[in-house]
Order: structure tokens, then sequence, then C-alpha cells
């Protein structure tokens, strides 16, 4: 259900690109991070815009992308991760030529992928492997499968990118298909076909639909890399993101629980619209590795002001000051909260253990209309997914 979030933000007379490096400045002012530091990476964000950083904001988005609500192809997020904070923006690469469509869309992020073989960070063998099952006639008009790309900045390391493959596109029924081809080419199949069997066995017994949405690759060549999938959760039940999370090897069932009370509350249904999961696999383990949850917290919460108070609270659980939440807020918001709702679009939570890491996604209200739901399948939940965090 479309909650009719309002713009925010006001774009008319600057670039997109433009528009997003003033953001990603604020959220490192907010950070506390010496422009020293931060301008490297900030020049290095809009080199990978390019050349679609140039296309006016406009009054309307020049391509409905799914990564935002109202069709802005962005969003950022910041990790919380024992204290330290990470900056990440997840992005659609536009098609540089007018009219824009998903097919240059597809060949721009092919480009831009090729391009970040020479970050010092990037490998590309295990995207060399699966490329072909989601993009197998890059060009051809019948192909629509967007891809998102990612980077992610933990501050005083080179970024991390990560690659984003959006299965909405394709039917239903052969979405698991795909997922199963690239999971054996990456010698994952074992535990993916674990992970399948489970979740179909849990949806028979609570009616529950738990749609396949993103697959998703870390883009390093390290013996840690991971490959994620995405599930978007029909239901408001806290008990079946218990249920999917616990599908992860390194997955803590109480801490978790403890920290969705310290978000939601103690009602059992009150994860607000469709949240989604996250499962992460690695190649040396016999099932899935890591569960992250995300929650809409632009759907249970009245205001921006409320979402503060609420991501404060899991803050704080976390033993996360707050305040370094509040002061990121202070630099990026435009208007008093709790004049606005939807910046703080997500809130995702990963238990590894003893602990867990806090991410909060950001969105850029700036178009007054809503994009319109893909046909088919539906609209997915526009995470973010933004990733459950590099290591």
């Amino acid at each position: 259900m479309d909650r009719g979030v309002d713009s925010i933000f006001l774009g008319e007379g600057r670039s997109i690109g433009g528009f997003l490096r003033e953001r990603w400045i604020d959220m490192c002012d907010g950070l506390g991070l010496p422009r020293s530091m931060s301008e490297p990476v900030t020049d290095q964000v809009r080199d990978l815009l390019r050349p679609w950083a140039d296309l006016p904001v406009g009054q309307e988005s020049p391509f409905p992308s799914y990564v935002a609500d109202d069709g802005f192809p962005a969003e950022m997020s910041v990790k919380w991760s024992r204290g330290r904070p990470e900056l990440r923006i997840l992005f659609e690469t536009l098609g540089a030529s007018r009219p824009i469509t998903a097919v240059s869309n597809q060949t721009a992020a092919v480009a831009l992928t090729d391009r970040l073989a020479a970050e010092p960070t990037v490998g590309l063998d295990r995207y060399g492997k699966v490329a072909d099952v989601f993009m197998p006639d890059t060009g051809q008009a019948a192909v629509s499968v967007p891809v998102w790309h990612s980077l992610a900045w933990r501050p005083g390391r080179p970024p991390a990118f990560k690659i984003y493959f959006g299965l909405y596109a394709v039917p239903l029924h052969e979405r698991h298909a795909l997922v199963g081809e690239a999971m054996e080419r990456l010698a994952m199949g074992s535990a993916w076909a674990d992970v399948r069997a489970r979740v179909a066995q849990a949806a028979q017994a609570d009616g529950v639909e738990r749609e396949l949405e993103f697959f998703a690759l870390d883009l390093d060549s390290g013996a840690r890399s991971r490959a994620k999938v995405y599930y978007r959760n029909h239901t408001s039940s806290v008990a079946v993101l218990e249920q999917m999370a616990s599908l992860a090897r390194a997955h803590e069932p109480h801490r978790a629980r403890s920290a969705f009370r310290a978000l939601l509350g103690t009602a059992p249904d009150a994860a607000g619209e469709t949240p989604l999961t996250c499962l992460a696999f690695r190649p040396d383990t016999p099932r899935a590795d890591e569960s992250t949850t995300y929650f809409r917290v632009s759907s249970f919460t009245t205001s921006d002001a409320e979402a503060a108070v609420r991501i404060g609270a899991l803050m704080a659980h976390e033993g996360i000051d707050p305040q370094r939440h509040h002061a990121l807020l202070d630099a990026v918001a435009p208007r008093p909260l709790s004049r606005s709702r939807g910046l703080q679009e997500l809130v995702s939570y990963r238990s590894l253990g003893h602990e867990g890491d806090v991410c909060v996604y950001f969105r850029f209200p700036i178009y007054p209309q809503p994009s319109p739901q893909p046909c088919p399948p539906p609209r997915p939940l526009r995470t973010a997914l933004q990733e459950d965090a590099h290591r």
C-alpha cells in the first residue's frame, strides 16, 4: 500500500549527481568526518555516477527507478557495527542517452562493472560466473533485469562494492531457477537447496508468502566473499521474521528477539509493511551463513521524529550512542523531523552471535508522485536493500 510520502527535498536547478554529492557531504559532516578524509571518496562517488550524473533532477524522475518510492535512482545508508560507522550509497545506473530505458540502464550497468575492475578491492571472478544467468542477451529489448551497484566506505579503508540483480522483473516461477543456477556455479548449491526447502516448508505451514526479490554479490575475490538473496515477507508477523532469520548459521535468536522488541515493542504483528529478509551465503558453509532483517520503519511511525526515537532505542540496545544518529539527522534533514516522514525509510538488524549490526537507510523524497508499480509482478519493497553491510 502506498503511503503517499510527500517530497522532502528540493532539487530543481540541480543535476542528479550534484544533488547526491550534496547529500553525501551532509552525511559525512553528520558523522563528524574531516573533509580531508571524506573528499576523495566524495569525488569517487561522483565519478561512479557519470555520465548520467549530469541529468537534471527535474520535476519527475527521468526513469522510474525502484530504488526509492518516488522513482529517484539512489539511496544512502549508515551501518553501525561495534560503534563504528560505514557510509554507503546504492544506485541504479541510468543510461546516458535519451530515452532512458531498462535496456540502456542494464548496458550502462555492465559498463560500470567493467570499470570497477580497476578498483583495488574489486574482483569480478564470481560476477563473471553468473552474469549471463541474469543478463543472457544484454542489449536485446526483451532483457530488463535491473542491475544496481553499491559503494560501502568505512573511514580509514578503501571502499567495497556490490552488485544486485532485481528478480522482481522476472516472472515468479523463473526466479528460483535463476538463483539455483547461479548458486551452483558459485559452489553454493547445497546451501541454497537447504534454504529453498525450508522456506517452502515454512510457507506451507503458515500460509505466508516469502517472495524472492534480489540476488546480490560482493565484488571481491576473497575467500569470505558472499552471495545474497533477499525475500520480501508478505506479513507483519514478527514470528515469521524470526523464523526466516533462524535459517542462518550465525543468527542468535535470543539477542535478535530482544533487539526486535527494542525497535518494535512487544506486539507480535508490529513489523510494518512487507519486511525483508536477506540471507548471505559463503562457499565454505553448508547452509546460509548470516541473516539480516529489514523493517520499513516509515510504515509504522507517524514522522521521522518518531522513527528517530525507535531507531535510537535499537542503537542503545546494541551499545551504540543514539546521539550519533541524531547528529547525522541534524546534518541531513532539510526540515524539522516532526514535519517529515520517509527520510529514515528502513532500519535493518543483523545478529552475529553476541554482536549485532544496525543500519539506517535514508531516502531523499524529491518527486511529489510515487513511481508506478512494475507490472508484472507487484512492486518490490525498495530495500535497499541496501545490503547487510560489508564484513
